[in-house]
């Protein structure tokens, strides 16, 4: 038995929650084509007969000003202590590799890092030799493995590189677990996909969800989210006209709490509340499970 810690780092939206939905083939971070859409670092366990691998799914380093952004990178980057090996993604299809850079120079970690270079399905073989000899030049130590975790393709290169590096002689947690997130945080995550897939870009990222009440009534699960919004005009968004769209949210939120669970959901009820400026605040970063603290 070999098992041990694998820290997944990169800039937003680049596959890291795709690569551990992959890994352990079940949903367990949410994903959508936007920007930032972690905000805590996730934790995903791959079991199998001889192996157990704790994977790490970290917020997309971004070097924003809000003290959520703050949050998030600090989040990121202590999960890079401590463990066995670092995955760092690329996204192929974008070569702007100077903020890719400012990151891995900032990492503190003595772990083994190693580039994924994700969708390179996107990209002409010539530009995926363009993109790993700019990489070589500035990191030539470092191994490139080739990815399209959206097909699957290099799951098994990324894990033939990681498992020597395995410190660990037993397993950390019981074989059938998945991840160490309870209900409330995969709850207060499912919602927050959904807003980010119903709504424009700006109004799921500037808002936040805290879940209020998490009951089992009768053998099914009874829920009541806030969402908190820095705007007026936000929260008429996400209502909607004549509550439309809070309820399509909350439909699909429920669905994909049934179909994750394996439980029924016979209610969950969402509210909206104003917060101008909650991102920047400590106290409301609190509330909102978001620790608050700096760099």
């Amino acid at each position: 038995m070999r098992s041990g810690f694998v820290a997944i780092l990169g800039r937003p939206n680049v596959g890291k929650s795709t690569l551990l939905n992959a890994m352990l083939s079940k949903k367990i971070s949410i994903v959508s084509p936007k920007a930032q859409t972690t905000r805590d670092s996730v934790l995903g366990i791959y079991s199998d007969e001889n192996h157990q691998i704790v994977f790490l799914d970290t917020p997309g380093i971004y070097f924003g000003k809000e003290k959520i952004d703050s949050y998030m990178r600090k989040e990121a980057f202590s999960s890079a202590k401590e463990v066995d090996a670092i995955l760092y993604l690329f996204d192929a299809s974008d070569n702007q590799l100077e903020r890719d850079f400012k990151i891995i120079d900032s990492l503190r970690s003595e772990a083994p890092l190693f580039f994924v270079l994700n969708k390179i399905d996107l990209i002409r073989p010539e530009e995926g030799e363009a993109y790993k000899t700019r990489l070589k030049e500035k990191y030539p130590e470092r191994t490139i493995i080739e990815a399209s975790l959206k097909d699957n393709f290099g799951l098994k290169e990324i894990k033939e590189a990681i498992i020597p590096l395995l410190s660990g002689d037993s397993p950390y947690y019981p074989e059938d677990w998945l991840t160490d997130k309870n209900l409330d945080f995969q709850a207060k995550e499912i919602i927050r996909e959904k807003m980010l897939y119903f709504l424009d870009k700006e109004v799921p990222h500037t808002s936040a969800v805290k879940i209020t009440s998490f009951k089992e009534i009768k053998g099914a699960l009874a829920l009541e989210a806030l969402i908190v919004v820095e705007r007026d005009s936000h929260k008429g968004i996400i209502i909607g006209k004549g509550g439309a769209m809070i309820k399509k949210i909350s439909m699909a939120s429920r669905q994909e709490m049934e179909k994750r669970w394996h439980r029924r959901v016979s209610s969950l009820v969402l509210k909206v509340e104003v917060r101008p400026g909650w991102r920047s605040r400590i106290a409301d970063l609190v509330d909102l499970g978001y620790g608050g603290s700096g760099e």
